[in-house]
């Protein structure tokens, strides 16, 4: 008969090694159990209404909506967004007035998207400092260039090189969006929240796409390029005072021991050991070097090919950007952990397919529909690329690995310049034709290649891979220390 005290609280004579762990442990489940009902304010959440009594296990997620500093973020990425789809469109039609050359419009996104490749850097930095402060020395920045720039066109004495520098200046604060803003969502939302969380703001990325190409193309039509860059000054400065306003305590972090490059690469050998990251950083790369630079190129078919005015070539964009809308909507409402793998890797696809048949067509409203539906591949991509890092990072890396994100899209410059060389030598349908093209075959070698992106089960596979990695590596080192002399006397 079983009880007593050798059965609460130690091993029993007679009883096996293995019987007696499974009592201790059973007794250790049972009394943690106990502190956890004993005292609810453990369990890491407030109690919600028909919820029963807490025990061991995940508390009920917060709303993203009721989370004051996700609201705020929230709203901090839409305003910026929004200024972001307007101020390209703007530089790319005043580029083109001023020199007529498709090759330096594509030059100024080159330059705007360059400094992404330093976005690894930025994560190390951003890890040592208060990212609130980070974010609002940059919205600062963003104001002070959209100031100048509006200065600028008012006394007639905007060249290109000002937009060149402008461009530069602005994308080195967007190469902090990953570290910094985006992290920062990852460390003030429920875990289980950070695919909806993502995705919102996708979808409002998508929403201020809506808003911020038609509104400059219709800016650039009536009051002149100035006034696009004064709207800026007003989005950078409200975002600037939103960010102000936000309440955010830096999780405390263990002390570090290493230097900066140290922990570069202790960021690329943590990447390493995922299939996963290494295949959603893969598809980043090939998006962003075959698939997004023919958005440079856009306005300039619509201006000269398609033959419309500066209101319907940012309407074009607009519903881009609508499609975008719906499709994060879509992702915010189904979409589960077990779907992000795919609909990341689907919905690339789909846009890559979209910008080829939008450089096969003759007809503006054509066009239109097509960019529509390749807003739902632009959302897919867009949504899932921050939720598969965040999801799959531990809380220690999460700065870094989205860190490699801005890295890989700092990439895709490279297929700003070729783009523009391929529109100056050919025709801007052409070069988006052949980066299309190119983009298509070698996202399906990407899917081939790394079949747990076409797996509903990515995630539980990443955490199966990363504990066996981390059961050789223990067996490493207890097999060194087995073999290491105890010592001579």
């Amino acid at each position: 008969m079983e009880g007593g005290p050798s059965a609460c609280n130690g091993p029993s004579l007679g009883r096996s090694p293995m019987a007696n762990e499974a009592r201790v442990a059973e007794n250790n489940r049972r009394r943690i159990r106990f502190r956890y009902e004993a005292n609810p304010q453990m369990n890491a959440g407030p109690r919600q209404a028909g919820e029963s009594s807490p025990v061991i296990g995940a508390p009920r997620p917060v709303s993203i909506v009721k989370n004051p500093a996700f609201v705020r973020l929230w709203a901090i990425g839409g305003l910026t967004s929004t200024m972001m789809w307007l101020d390209m469109l703007v530089i790319a039609l005043l580029t083109l007035d001023l020199t007529g050359s498709p090759f330096l419009v594509s030059l100024t996104f080159f330059l705007r998207f360059t400094p992404m490749l330093f976005g690894f850097g930025i994560g190390v930095i951003a890890d040592r400092m208060n990212r609130k402060r980070l974010m609002a020395f940059g919205l600062g920045v963003q104001m002070t260039v959209a100031a100048v720039l509006a200065t600028l066109v008012v006394t007639n004495a905007i060249d290109y090189w000002h937009l060149a520098v402008g461009a530069l200046i602005t994308g080195a604060v967007m190469a902090s969006e990953f570290p910094v803003r985006r992290t920062m969502i990852g460390e003030i939302v429920d875990p289980d929240r950070v695919g909806q969380a993502v995705a919102l703001e996708s979808g409002t990325s998508a929403g201020s796409r809506i808003l911020g190409p038609i509104i400059g193309g219709t800016f650039f039509a009536t009051v002149g390029p100035e006034g696009g860059f004064m709207l800026g000054v007003v989005l950078y400065g409200l975002a600037l005072l939103v960010a102000l306003s936000m309440r955010y305590t830096p999780p405390g972090r263990e002390t570090e021991t290493s230097g900066p490059f140290q922990q570069i690469r202790e960021g690329v050998s943590y990447i390493r050991g995922s299939r996963l990251m290494v295949g959603t950083l893969i598809v980043t790369l090939l998006m962003n070097v075959f698939g997004f630079p023919y958005v440079s190129q856009q306005p300039v078919v619509a201006r000269e090919h398609l033959m419309v005015n500066d209101v319907l070539v940012g309407a074009l964009q607009s519903i881009e950007g609508l499609g975008a809308f719906i499709g994060a909507a879509l992702i915010v409402a189904f979409a589960r952990p077990n779907h992000y793998t795919r609909i990341y890797l689907y919905g690339s696809l789909l846009f890559v397919v979209a910008t080829i048949v939008f450089s096969r067509s003759d007809w503006y409203w054509f066009s239109f529909g097509t960019v529509f539906f390749g807003g739902f591949g632009m959302a897919s991509f867009a949504a899932m690329q921050s939720a598969i890092m965040i999801y799959a990072a531990s809380p220690a890396m999460r700065a870094r690995v989205m860190g490699s994100v801005a890295m890989f899209i700092g990439l895709g410059p490279i297929g700003q310049i070729n783009i523009g060389l391929l529109a100056d030598l050919i025709d801007p349908r052409t070069a988006i034709l052949i980066t299309g093209g190119t983009g298509l075959f070698t996202l399906l070698l990407a899917a081939v290649a790394f079949p747990i992106l076409r797996s509903g089960r990515a995630m539980e596979l990443d955490r199966v891979q990363r504990l066996a990695q981390a059961e050789d590596l223990r067996a490493i080192d207890d097999s060194r220390e087995s073999t290491e002399p105890t010592g001579a006397n």
